[in-house]
C-alpha cells in the first residue's frame, strides 16, 4: 500500500525517536534504540534503500513452484489429491517465513554496524503504536479498494467451486482442486472483511486520515494493481463460467435431439424391420427361382400327336395338355403374386431407407455441431 516503514519503525519521544531494529531471523525479542534526527535519517536511508516486496514475492512464487513440483514428483500423482493439497497448505507458513526471511535479512545485516553505536532503550513501540502508525499512512480509499479486491478474489474462487462441484452436486472434499479453491475463498473473504473493517475504522477516525500531500501516486500503485487484477480475474471467471454453462446447456439440447432420434429409430424399428425385409427378399427370390424352374420344367409333360394316331390317343394327349396348361396358369399366378409381394417389400424398404437416411443426416449434423462446440470450448 504505502511505504509505512518509517511510521512503524520510528516513534517520536521527548529525547528523539525510538527505533525498532529489524531481526535478521524475523522472530525473536525486538530491540529498541534511542536515536536523534541525524541517526534516524541514516537508519531510514538504509531501511528504504530497497523494497523487500519484489524479493518477497519472487521467493514465494519460486518456493510454491518448487514445492508443488516436489510433492507431485514424490507422490507420483498426475492430478493432486486431497492429501497433496493438505501437504501444500501445511507448507504455506514455511514458504511465507522463508520469503520474509530472504526479503528482510539483507537490510537487517546492513543495520548491524550502526546498531553497535546506538543507545539501547527500555522504551518500546507497542502494538497500539503500530496500529496508530499504520492508520496514519494508509487511507480510507486504499483500505476500501483492497477490501473490494479481496472480495472479488473470494467471489472468483466461489464461482470456480460452483463450476467444479457442478452446482453443488459434488462434495467439495471429493476433489482436491475444489478444496484448494475453498481454502482460497475463505482466506480472501477473511482478508476482505479485515480491510473493510479498517476502512470503517478510517471513517470513525477521520483525524488519522493521511494528508493529501502524503498521498503520492506511488503509494496507490499496489492498491490499483490489486483492484484491477482481482476485478479482471473475477470478470474472466464469471465470463468463462457463463460460457461453460451456455455450452453445457447447448450440449444438453443436442443430447435431447440425439435421444429423440434414438426414439425414432426404436419407433420405426429400423434395425429389426431392415433385417426382416432382407430375409423376406431372400425368401421371395428363392421362391421366384423355384417358380421359374417349375415354369421351365413342368411336372406334366405331354406327347405331340401324329396324324396317324387314333382318336382315343389324341383325346388322351389333349387331356394331358389341358392339365399342363392349368399347371402353367397356377405357376404364372404364383409368379405374379410373388412379384407383387416383392414390389410391396421394395416399397417398404425404400420408405425405411428414406427414414434411415434422414436420421443419419441429422446424426451427422449433430456430430458436426458437437465438434464445433468442442473447438469453441477449447479455444
Amino acid at each position: 500500500m504505502a511505504d509505512n516503514r518509517e511510521a512503524i519503525m520510528f516513534k517520536a519521544v521527548q529525547d528523539g525517536y525510538v527505533f525498532r531494529a529489524l531481526n535478521p531471523f524475523v522472530f525473536g525479542r525486538a530491540r529498541y534504540y534511542l536515536v536523534n534526527e541525524a541517526q534516524k535519517a541514516q537508519l531510514l536511508a538504509i531501511v528504504t534503500a530497497r523494497s523487500p516486496a519484489v524479493s518477497f514475492w519472487l521467493v514465494l512464487l519460486v518456493l510454491i513452484a518448487v514445492g508443488t513440483g516436489a510433492v507431485a514428483y514424490a507422490t507420483g500423482h498426475d492430478d493432486p489429491t486431497v492429501s497433496d493439497v493438505v501437504i501444500l497448505l501445511a507448507l504455506i507458513p514455511l514458504w511465507l517465513y522463508a520469503a520474509v526471511l530472504v526479503s528482510q535479512y539483507p537490510t537487517a545485516r546492513k543495520l548491524q554496524p550502526l546498531l553497535a553505536g546506538l543507545q539501547p532503550t527500555d522504551q518500546s513501540i507497542t502494538s497500539t503504536d503500530l496500529r496508530k502508525a499504520v492508520r496514519k499512512t494508509v487511507s480510507f480509499r486504499q483500505h476500501l479498494a483492497l477490501g473490494i479486491s479481496q472480495a472479488a478474489l473470494s467471489a472468483a474462487c466461489i464461482v470456480m467451486i460452483v463450476q467444479k462441484t457442478n452446482g453443488g452436486h459434488v462434495a467439495v472434499l471429493d476433489d482436491s482442486g475444489t478444496l484448494l479453491f475453498a481454502f482460497n475463498a475463505v482466506a480472501f473473504g477473511f482478508s476482505s472483511i479485515c480491510f473493510l473493517i479498517k476502512a470503517l475504522d478510517k471513517v470513525w477516525h477521520k483525524k488519522d486520515e493521511p494528508d493529501f500531500s502524503d498521498r503520492s501516486i506511488k503509494s496507490f500503485l499496489l492498491t490499483i494493481f490489486c483492484l484491477v487484477i482481482s476485478l479482471g480475474l473475477l470478470g474472466f471467471v464469471v465470463t468463462s463460467a457463463w460460457r461453460t454453462n451456455q455450452r453445457n446447456h447447448e450440449m444438453a439440447l443436442i443430447q435431447q435431439r440425439i435421444d429423440g432420434l434414438s426414439a425414432r429409430i426404436d419407433a420405426w424399428q429400423i434395425r429389426s424391420r431392415a433385417a426382416s425385409a432382407k430375409a423376406r427378399i431372400a425368401t421371395n427370390n428363392a421362391h421366384m427361382s423355384e417358380l421359374i424352374t417349375k415354369l421351365k420344367n413342368p411336372a406334366v409333360k405331354c406327347e405331340t400327336p401324329a396324324p396317324t394316331d387314333d382318336p382315343a390317343r389324341v383325346e388322351r394327349i389333349g387331356a394331358c395338355r389341358e392339365l399342363a396348361r392349368k399347371e402353367q396358369d397356377v405357376v404364372q399366378r404364383e409368379i405374379a403374386a410373388t412379384n407383387e409381394e416383392m414390389a410391396i417389400i421394395q416399397q417398404d424398404n425404400a420408405a425405411l431407407q428414406k427414414e434411415n437416411d434422414a436420421i443419419q443426416t441429422e446424426f451427422k449434423a449433430l456430430q458436426t455441431e458437437i465438434k464445433a462446440k468442442r473447438r469453441s470450448g477449447n479455444s
